[in-house]
């Protein structure tokens, strides 16, 4: 068996050189860089693409597609069945999971860059395209089933006049034409600033990556904050109407307020999957020269064995918002199954049904002896 020898500049870690970093040494290293640590911040970008970033968002991508798939299609069946309340409010949910099962199909291709190394200009649009997309349509969302409950409790003679199915469904296309829109506007120059030399446009840092990189930061979180002090606002003017007893009178009123009260479980999820993504942004913002750096220039081994440290925040900054991302999609549709008491008592009415349809097994075993005797 044949020890591997390893170069002159990886003498002090020898436990960290693997065979493919001989390719390493042609490369120019400044005088006052330690090249042992450039290899082990380069193998940790590499190890967590490997092992952490293309392996358990993608893990979780499954997961959160079967559940969102299979959330619609129990939608579309108890709305066939006509066993639905409010058409409207399920029509946001149906729109609100189609956006869901889109980004995470959309999540497959850029991790699949991602873990091949081909993350480039057109990938960088597409990862920021996907997380616009998701969290602009999922902020519509709350936003018009917020207005939509607020509508029924408060204004119940209003709701019935002016909402339908049909105002509800051209509702859903402009918010999906404006959350398009805003997207690739986002993707488009948000890429930029990161491959600044393979974008279609010239974009300085000073002039423009700067400025558009706080613009978008600054969008978001205005964005985040509306959604959730709209429902809190919402939210407070219903409690306090119900604390002079309007609300005691009316069955669907009650239930109504019920729901607003559970939209409070999804808010949270929206929450918990927003924050790490507006987090990343400002962190991106802030570190934006440095990270440029990665744009610039070919991609070669060089570059990226010099740059791995950069390589690293990327991955993990990536990584961490991608997985609680990936997380919200998830319960955000168990949460909306549990908390719905149409899915539940469906649900339970054909486990009913199946159950009745298909004799005890106590009994067939006595029919098949009966009859061989």
């Amino acid at each position: 068996m044949s020890t591997m020898v390893v170069p002159e500049i990886f003498q002090n870690c020898s436990s960290e050189y693997r065979i493919k970093d001989i390719k390493y040494i042609q490369c120019h290293i400044p005088m006052n860089v330690n090249p042992c640590k450039l290899l082990k911040e380069l193998h940790e970008a590499k190890d967590i693409r490997k092992y952490l970033f293309a392996t358990i968002p993608l893990i979780l991508a499954t997961i959160a597609i079967l559940i969102n798939i299979t959330y619609g299609i129990l939608i579309i069946e108890l709305w066939r069945r006509k066993k639905l309340g409010s058409l409207c409010r399920y029509s946001f949910l149906i729109s609100r999971t189609i956006s869901s099962i889109l980004a995470l199909i959309l999540l497959y291709i850029v991790l699949i860059a991602w873990k091949f190394e081909i993350f480039r200009y057109a990938s960088a649009a597409a990862f920021i395209l996907i997380g616009s997309i998701s969290f602009l349509t999922l902020a519509g969302t709350y936003v018009a089933m917020t207005a939509l409950l607020y509508l029924a409790i408060v204004h119940p003679l209003k709701y019935l006049y002016l909402v339908n199915v049909k105002r509800c469904f051209i509702v859903i296309a402009i918010l999906w034409l404006i959350s398009i829109a805003f997207s690739l506007f986002l993707g488009f120059y948000g890429a930029t600033l990161f491959y600044p030399q393979t974008a279609p446009i010239y974009c300085s840092f000073n002039r423009c990556q700067q400025p558009i990189a706080i613009f978008i930061v600054f969008m978001l979180c205005v964005f985040f904050i509306i959604v959730i002090a709209f429902y809190l606002i919402i939210l407070y003017f219903i409690h306090n109407r119900d604390r002079t007893n309007q609300l005691d009178t009316d069955i669907t009123i009650r239930n109504n307020v019920r729901t607003m009260n559970r939209l409070a479980l999804n808010m949270v999820t929206f929450t918990i999957g927003s924050l790490p993504i507006l987090i990343v942004a400002a962190i991106a913002t802030a570190n934006l020269k440095n990270l440029t750096i990665l744009g610039l220039g070919d991609k070669s081994s060089c570059k990226t064995f010099l740059h791995g440290r950069l390589f690293l925040q990327v991955e993990i900054l990536a990584c961490t918002a991608a997985i609680v991302w990936v997380l919200a999609m998830i319960f955000d549709p168990i949460i909306n199954f549990f908390a719905d008491p149409n899915f539940i008592d469906s649900i339970r009415s054909w486990f009913s049904c199946i159950k009745f349809q298909i004799p005890p097994l106590r009994l067939l075993f006595l029919h098949k002896s009966n009859s061989n005797s």
